[in-house]
């Protein structure tokens, strides 16, 4: 028999690549001919090295390079190893009318995008690796041609001999933290090390991918590098970890397990791991709560895998897992399901694009893609980026993109349950816009919530309260803003948005101004600069939050609000404060804050909440303020936490090697309404932080240190003195300390009657019923 198999890329690293090895050898092993059909373009070294490392087991096979629909056709059976190659099977029955074609599905059908076009007419059978997911299929595609058969997996030999006790924790996997959650085991490690003092587990992470960066600052955030190792010598004895939410079979669970080690698993939601591993008394199960699983691991750690539980183990591989990757049942399940499943190819509809032409477009954008790059990053490049001709280029193509969008418009309709959701352009998840997206979450679970985010940091906050994150610029973030009815922001949209006139845009803005802003700022310059920029933004809001009727009075001259009389003003109040109000004496609250972002839970500690404002001027620190010699005068319960602004993120490695009380945290990482629920103190200087603390009455004090110079530079809508209750201070350290040893409360109640007149306990879910009763 004649055996086509469509995949990927064979010459890339991985267990899909271990699977059609697997696949090619025991097809040649049973006398067929195998021929493989690589997607992506190879060279010939690339198969003679392919060759070298696998032996005479795949000598046989001929590899060819995927160019249409005329490399598929031609041979018995046709293996299509990716659910997006089912594509071509119309093509391919067109051409080939007795071709057998196999479909095998490798994704979890959670990840199946319900709009992709498996095209099962064309399709003789479907393989999946469990009965369960079989099922699942049959139901959600109302398709019986599908049958369950595990991946080949005959490289793996169960040894006799076990790992007895080990400290070590190893994680194999591509670091993709959507579909792995490695994210989870860091904060275990920093669990185990910060809440328990268990000092002696090591975790070892092995891959690559997109998930790389986010690990390395996991690492540092939760000062785990003296235990956690990425891509480092892998150890050769350990309990391996997998955390994925879910997984079709786990080829690099077994591989462990078969090698004598014992494996700490999640069984998935939808628990297919556990139809597969349960028999093992190897495995033990995860159940994503860290008390319980920190529990499990440690008792893992402490027992020992005995020879008698590794015989059992063995006897168990070799019984029902051994056999299941048998080459001649596969092709007689695919025989059996084709010879039911009768297909007319005259009812085929023939594909709208050919398969020819979907790789010469796929080759073209890949060429075009370097060929940009190149011009970008060369250095004499007319189109080098920041030159006029690339500024001017992009301008004209955003013009026609603009045009294009607007068009489209007219043809399409927005969703009332998906919304988008944006604070800071993507840079954190924090504010009204976070405030807003979990009310939204409570209220309405049915919703589908997305999230701007610009850094993978900010992605696994989001994934944190199960909304989804969509990273800032991509396709995938303008496809999620425009199928959105309802759009929450603070700064203003990215302007390649085009804006459905179904659309409504709420802008909550980024707190109270005391400085001055667009068509007020001092510096006439930069004021029409500004509001050239700002008002052609401001028309595609649709409603404005309100805190006081004060506040309006200063947006409405920053913004000029009266050029947009169609604006909706909403006077429920700030939803970032509702967390303040509600929480406000919350002990609990205070201790799941504070092992949050300091691991631990400690009742006695004191937090100083710095929170500077940025200067446009470059600096080395934020303040010259000795926040050193102000720790060391106050008693060792007391500790600071410095809150940079976005702007001034550089400056984090310097406060967080200042002194073992400074705390500087990464900005993706921090909503600072939390900051301020477990600080006693703030000191700040211009910053809008100082009204939302007010709501808590505790001291705020405001460094004098540039005063004069800001006020001619920008300006202040109002003199701070109006409001004794937050304390004006000078650089002495001693009258700082004092008055914070000496100052619990403070009562802000003029502050929040002139400022914050709207702000409740339930702004958040008002304002959200509100936007929804529009």
């Amino acid at each position: 028999m004649h055996i086509k198999i469509l995949g990927y890329n064979i010459f890339q690293k991985g267990g899909t690549t271990r699977s059609n090895l697997n696949l090619i050898q025991s097809f040649l092993g049973a006398g067929h001919q195998v021929t493989y059909v690589n997607y992506m373009h190879f060279r010939q070294r690339e198969v003679t090295q392919l060759k070298a490392e696998e032996g005479q087991a795949i000598e046989g096979a001929q590899f060819i390079a995927f160019r249409g629909a005329q490399t598929l056709a031609q041979a018995d059976l046709l293996i299509l190893t990716r659910e997006d190659f089912f594509k071509f099977a119309r093509e391919v029955k067109h051409r080939t009318p007795g071709m057998r074609i196999l479909g095998e599905i490798h994704s979890p059908l959670a990840y199946l995008n319900p709009q992709m076009d498996l095209t099962l007419e064309a399709i003789d059978a479907v393989r999946v690796s469990t009965s369960k997911i079989a099922e699942a299929f049959q139901k959600r595609y109302d398709y019986p041609y599908v049958f369950p058969m595990y991946v080949n997996h005959q490289h793996v030999q169960f040894q006799a001999k076990p790992v007895h006790q080990t400290h070590n924790l190893l994680m194999k996997a591509r670091f993709e933290d959507e579909i792995k959650d490695i994210s989870y085991v860091l904060k275990l490690m920093r669990y185990f090390v910060y809440t328990q003092g268990e000092m002696s587990i090591r975790l070892y992470l092995q891959g690559y991918g997109p998930s790389l960066e986010l690990y390395e600052n996991l690492v540092v955030a939760y000062h785990l590098e003296d235990y956690v190792h990425i891509n480092g010598p892998e150890p050769t004895d350990y309990i391996y970890v997998s955390t994925s939410p879910y997984e079709t079979f786990g080829y690099s669970i077994l591989e462990a397990m078969a090698q004598g080690n014992r494996v700490c698993l999640y069984p998935g939601e939808d628990g297919v791991l556990k139809d597969i591993y349960a028999p093992f008394h190897a495995v033990t199960w995860m159940t994503k709560s860290l008390e319980i699983d920190a529990a499990k691991i440690v008792a893992m750690v402490n027992d020992t895998y005995t020879d008698a539980e590794r015989e059992a183990d063995v006897e168990t591989f070799d019984t029902q897992l051994a056999q299941s990757h048998d080459t001649e049942a596969l092709i007689s399940q695919t025989m059996a399901m084709a010879a039911m499943h009768t297909i007319d190819v005259s009812q085929i509809a023939k594909p709208k694009m050919k398969a020819s032409y979907q790789y010469v477009q796929n080759t073209a954008k890949r060429i075009a893609v370097k060929v940009k790059e190149t011009a970008e990053q060369a250095p004499k490049s007319p189109f080098r980026k920041g030159s006029r001709l690339y500024q001017l280029t992009r301008k004209g193509l955003f013009n026609v993109e603009a045009q294009v969008k607007k068009f489209q418009n007219q043809r399409r309709h927005v969703s009332d349950q998906a919304v988008f959701i944006e604070s800071f352009h993507g840079k954190n998840f924090s504010g009204d816009p976070k405030a807003i997206a979990c009310a939204m979450k409570r209220l309405y679970p049915e919703l589908t919530i997305y999230v701007s985010a610009a850094d993978p940091l900010v992605e696994m906050e989001i994934r944190s309260y199960d909304m989804t994150p969509i990273r800032f610029g991509t396709r995938a973030y303008m496809r999620a803003f425009e199928r959105c009815r309802y759009a929450v922001i603070n700064g203003n949209l990215w302007d390649r948005l085009v804006k459905h006139p179904e659309q409504q845009v709420i802008q909550t803005w980024h707190g109270f101004p005391l400085k001055r802003m667009v068509n007020d700022l001092v510096d006439a310059v930069e004021r029409q600069k500004q509001a050239q920029q700002f008002a052609p933004r401001m028309q595609k809001w649709d409603v404005l939050l309100s805190t006081s009727e004060r506040y309006e009075n200063y947006i409405r001259s920053a913004f000029r609000l009266d050029t947009h009389p169609n604006l909706t003003i909403l006077r429920d109040g700030a939803p970032r404060n509702s967390l303040l109000i509600r929480h406000q004496n919350d002990e609990a609250k205070w201790l799941e804050i504070q092992e949050k972002y300091l691991c631990q839970r400690d009742g006695s500690k004191k937090y100083i909440l710095f929170c500077p404002t940025w200067r446009k001027n470059a600096r080395q620190s934020v303040s010259e303020l000795d926040i050193v010699a102000l720790l060391e005068r106050l008693p060792s319960s007391y500790e600071m936490i410095v809150k940079l602004h976005p702007n001034e993120g550089h400056l984090r490695e310097r406060y967080h090697h200042l002194h073992p009380r400074v705390h500087c945290f990464f900005n993706e990482m921090v909503d600072i309404q939390e900051l301020y629920l477990i600080s006693d103190v703030l000191i700040s200087d211009y910053s809008s932080a100082m009204f939302d603390y007010a709501h808590l009455n505790r001291p705020i004090l405001i460094l004098d240190e540039d005063t004069v110079d800001y006020q001619q530079d920008v300006g202040f809508y109002f003199d701070m003195t109006e409001f004794p209750s937050i304390q004006k201070v000078t650089l002495d350290v001693e009258k700082i300390q004092q008055y914070i040893e000496t100052t619990s409360s403070v009562d802000h109640q003029k502050v929040i009657a002139q400022l914050m007149t709207y702000d409740q306990r339930d702004s958040d879910e008002q304002v959200v019923r509100s936007i929804f009763a529009r």
